[in-house]
């Protein structure tokens, strides 16, 4: 599933009511990370279980986390997109992305 879909769809789900989806994350938490170092692992201790995972016939890995939080009609929503080498170590953050509307 692209970043661009996993996003669009947990913002649909939230569009109505008080409800979030996907675990709670920190910019600090992002920027802990280091590539060559972080595991795939300790990533989903930080950020839960991802909202999509896809595999390269290269053994490479591409997951994304999304969180979106919908409060009286306030909706937040923040994602991140990394890639992890055969071993599961980070490669890099492919992609950051944050949105609040009111």
């Amino acid at each position: 599933m692209h970043f661009q879909t996993a996003f669009v769809l947990a913002a649909t789900i939230l569009a109505t009511g008080c409800a979030s989806v996907g675990k709670d994350y920190t910019k600090a938490d992002i920027d802990s990370m280091q590539p060559g170092v972080t595991t795939f692992q300790q990533v989903q201790e930080k950020l839960g279980k991802p909202t999509s995972v896809n595999y390269s016939a290269d053994g490479r890995t591409a997951a994304t986390w999304v969180r979106v939080s919908n409060v009286m009609g306030s909706v937040s929503s923040k994602g991140v997109s990394i890639l992890f080498d055969k071993e599961g170590k980070m490669i890099r953050i492919a992609n950051k992305q944050e949105m609040n509307t009111n």
